[in-house]
Formats: structure tokens, sequence, C-alpha cells
């Protein structure tokens, strides 16, 4: 099955509802960059997040990122969405490896201290940042305590990763529900009475529940709410190799003329290789604004 958005309401609108399945993405994500368990939990984690914030984006030039920047050995990652639903990202330490093997799956532990940031862009334009203090690393806390803080919207938000000892990914999905302005507190605590006492997302996924599933009989149990809209999710790169050439061109003359043998660029984002030939720099250094 694809992975999917879900965007929906509760209790008459009181509350905005985002949820989605994303173990075919978080998987993808795995390959793509070779990741060990713990990198692979962290990013699957982020992509999640990424995922749910999507849905928050009129248009379709907008985008989302959630970069992380710690202090640990486990440093962080970049992750970005799209309004479409395609995502893409990186970890900074894709190859990180604890002693204990019970510590390769506590993200929190090797995050550290660090800062959890937000940067929304349109037709490729910042239009808002905005940065916390990590407050245990796990992300989904993190995220909560973001919109609690930059975007004063109390958010409840539950993310799951389940991967094997071998990182393959068996389920990967999240929750996020936010309360507007004239939500009924007492729906409020019963929403977030629910979600604590909900088993983890991606336990009941490997289960085979379907979202829908998992809002009904634990997280929404005994509300009334309805889904608005789905869509797809994919892992998708932007990059080319012509981009990859106008970036080369920002480097100016100088840095061009010492690479005038070739270069083999790769991207960080699906490790994809560009070859630049001696005359595919020649090609560029020829470009009127080089001259």
């Amino acid at each position: 099955m694809k992975d999917r958005l879900i965007h929906g309401a509760i209790a008459n609108e009181q509350f905005r509802l985002f949820a989605v399945e994303t173990t075919q993405l978080v998987q993808k994500t795995r390959d793509l960059h070779d990741l060990y368990p713990l990198p692979a939990i962290m990013m699957g984690r982020l992509m999640t997040a990424a995922a749910l914030m999507s849905g928050e984006m009129k248009s379709p030039a907008s985008e989302v990122s959630i970069r992380i920047d710690a202090e640990g050995e486990l440093k962080g990652a970049l992750v970005i969405a799209s309004q479409t639903g395609n995502l893409r990202g990186y970890a900074y330490v894709p190859d990180f490896w604890a002693d204990d093997p019970e510590d390769n799956f506590l993200v929190g532990k090797h995050l550290g201290k660090g800062l959890f940031t937000v940067i929304k862009q349109r037709n490729s334009q910042i239009t808002y940042q905005g940065s916390v203090e990590l407050v245990s690393g796990e992300i989904g806390s993190d995220l909560a305590e973001y919109y609690n803080q930059s975007e004063q919207t109390p958010t409840a938000v539950n993310l799951g990763v389940l991967i094997d000892r071998d990182a393959k990914v068996r389920a990967a999905g999240g929750v996020l529900i936010q309360q507007l302005p004239s939500a009924d507190p007492e729906i409020a605590d019963r929403i977030n009475s629910n979600m604590a006492n909900t088993p983890n997302i991606s336990d009941l996924m490997d289960m085979g529940l379907k979202m829908e599933e998992i809002l009904e009989k634990f997280i929404l149990k005994g509300l009334e709410w309805k889904i608005y809209s789905e869509s797809e999710l994919n892992y998708s790169c932007t990059c080319s190799k012509e981009r990859f050439a106008d970036a080369l061109a920002l480097l100016g003359r100088e840095e061009l003329e010492s690479m005038k043998d070739g270069i083999a660029p790769v991207c960080h984002y699906c490790n994809t290789a560009y070859e630049f030939s001696a005359d595919d720099i020649a090609d560029i250094l020829a470009r009127p604004e080089l001259s």
C-alpha cells in the first residue's frame, strides 16, 4: 500500500487532524542512505513529522523543512517536505552505532542538547523560520513544543517507527492534532488522555491496523471526527545535473578553475553522483556571469 496523508477535523471542527502512514517512505530513506538502526529511527520520525506538517501548507510551491542540530554524537538531520507530498532528507551521521546495543534505539540520548528548527518556504523564498531547544530529542515531543512555543498552538503529537535488528522498517506513522481557539478544553483533555493511553502507533500498524482504525479505536475513541482529504506521500529528490551546474557557477571563477579536470559531486538527499568532465567545467566557466 502507498503511504498517505489524511487531513480531517474533530468535534465539529474544534480540532485539526493530520495522520500519516509512512512505512515505505521511511524504508526508502533507510535504503538510500544505508542508515544504521538509530539514524534510521531518527530519520523515520523526522520524515513522519515533516509529512504531518506538509498537510498545513496551501500552495503547491510551498515546502517545510525540519532541521535538528545537536551536540551529541548523532548530531541531527535535515528533512524537507513539499505541499504535494514529496519528501527528502539526510542524517548527519548515517552510520552512528552505540557500543551498548540497547542504546541504538534511544534517539534523544545520543542527540543531547540542541535546536529543533522549522523553516517554511514558498517559491524557494523563506517565509518563516523558528527554533526551539530540544525537549527530549525523541522528535514527537519536540515537534509539539515547537507548535506550543513558536506558533502558540496547543498540539498533540504521536510518532512511531518500528524497525527490526537489521534496520528493516516494519511500520511507521504518526498523528498530529491541533486545538483551535474555540475548542472545548474537556475534549482536549480527553484527546490527550487517549493519546497517552494509545499503544505505539507503529506496533498497531505492524499488527495490521489501518490509520483510520487506530484513530477510531484509540486516539479518537468516543469522539466525533471526519476526514476531509487524503493524498499520497513519496520520497522524491529534486536534484539534477543542471541544478548542480547552477550551484557550481555560484562558487565563482577561481574555485571552478581549481576543478578544471572534472569533479563528481554527490547529492546529500539521494546519493546520486553527477559527473562533470573537464569540458563540463569549461562550459560553466564560459557562462556570461563568470566572464
